[in-house]
């Protein structure tokens, strides 16, 4: 998929470790993946849009 911004939820007592990863847009569905294919390089701080 490339360099996406998503929100991680951690998925509790997952073997192998692994977490959700969701869109805030509605139209794209969650999915899961385990940790070693996640890499996290940055962090959204704050974000605005139009109104």
């Amino acid at each position: 998929m490339g360099l996406v911004a998503k929100r991680l939820e951690h998925i509790p007592n997952s073997d192998p470790p692994a977490v959700r990863v969701i869109s805030d847009n509605k139209l794209y569905p969650e999915y899961e993946r385990t940790a070693e294919e996640i890499r996290i390089i940055g962090r959204i701080r704050w974000f605005a849009r139009e109104i």
